[in-house]
């Protein structure tokens, strides 16, 4: 029996893809990269969550109308929970329908052999927006790729999301840390956000390093805190430096941890190792405690794009950590649903009746 990694590939078609930039508009257009978005759109979205957030949470039936009677398929050739759950709820919260693969990928035709653009092909045939996880990076843009190919032969348009593509990016965390950063601090700028962790696997803390420098905060400093093996890649760092962000690398938290505005804490991902050896070396490096946390400023949010698992200390830890009001990482959770509304509706035209 093939893998899924055996039988999904990516083609050269990922390469014939150029992600369409947003330029205030976001009907029709395939969501595959942050750097799709300048800071105006980045603050249209932002209105629009909150927008979409107050709505829900009055009781707002109206939201319900605004994708009634539109598909969303998800693709995922990777586990989530976050991701996919959110991305369903906020679909079925603007009114529209979901399909999916029952019991995921593991059970469809992928384990026969069938590569990623035929999966993509048979998603957009029947849906109007794919969602897709993909161990591989650019694997979202073949699906836009595909997807514009069928286009042209059935003359329906369905649209690609990424959830998420390997160790590349992961656009909808970025948009939605980037909300909870604004949400709890009021904007981005004069900020200090220092992330920690796995820098070198973490298409999270690739893709919010991006965006913080695609939105063009003002005196931005960004903090990469990490051993050695795991600093951030180098594209990541000249990135955000030719963009004028001010960028600082340690592997000493204690360092940087109290004049931290934002602490953006990352586990170091196992499933990215191919020797679970080299893993266990390094997994124990970053661990957030109580006693950690005490360390940074009253005013300091803790995020965690979650799960967690070790890097957060035990289950003790976790219940004191849950309840310091500078921990925001299940506001930032459900951020992500609210966000997705937003994307959604969005690329899908949807607006009030």
């Amino acid at each position: 029996m093939s893998s899924v990694n055996d039988s999904v590939g990516v083609s050269t078609g990922s390469a014939a893809f150029t992600p369409p930039v947003i330029d205030g508009n976001l009907t029709g257009k395939h969501i595959v990269s942050v750097e799709q978005f300048a800071r105006p759109d980045l603050d249209d979205l932002i209105r629009v969550t909150a927008d979409l957030r107050s709505r829900v949470r009055s009781g707002d039936q109206s939201v319900l109308k605004l994708c009634r009677r539109r598909i969303m398929a998800t693709l995922f050739f990777e586990a989530s929970t976050r991701t996919d759950m959110s991305f369903q709820a906020a679909m079925l919260r603007l009114g529209g329908e979901v399909v999916a693969t029952a019991g995921g990928v593991q059970f469809s035709s992928v384990y026969k052999g069938e590569n990623l653009a035929d999966s993509v092909r048979a998603a957009g045939s029947y849906a109007d927006v794919v969602v897709l996880r993909h161990p591989e990076v650019r694997s979202s843009y073949e699906a836009a790729y595909q997807l514009d190919q069928l286009t042209t032969r059935l003359g329906t348009r369905a649209v690609v999301v990424s959830g998420g593509d390997g160790v590349g990016e992961h656009p909808t965390q970025a948009l939605l840390d980037l909300f909870t950063i604004v949400d709890f601090k009021g904007s981005a700028d004069s900020k200090t956000v220092t992330m920690v962790g796995d820098l070198a696997h973490g298409r999270t803390v690739h893709s919010l390093a991006k965006i913080l420098a695609l939105y063009h905060a003002q005196d931005l400093r960004l903090e990469f805190v990490s051993p050695e093996s795991l600093r951030a890649p180098q594209s990541i760092i000249d990135y955000v430096k030719s963009r004028g962000v001010e960028v600082h690398e340690t592997s000493s938290l204690d360092d940087v941890i109290g004049s931290s505005d934002v602490i953006y804490w990352t586990r170091v991902q196992e499933e990215r190792f191919a020797n679970k050896a080299d893993y266990d070396a390094i997994a124990g490096d970053f661990v957030m405690t109580p006693d950690v946390l005490a360390k940074a400023a009253d005013d300091a949010i803790l995020m965690h794009p979650l799960p967690r698992k070790h890097e957060m200390g035990t289950e003790a830890d976790h219940a004191i950590l849950d309840n310091d009001p500078r921990a925001v990482y299940f506001h930032q959770m459900q951020n992500g649903m609210y966000m997705r509304m937003a994307l959604l509706a969005g690329v899908l035209g949807a607006h009030d009746e």
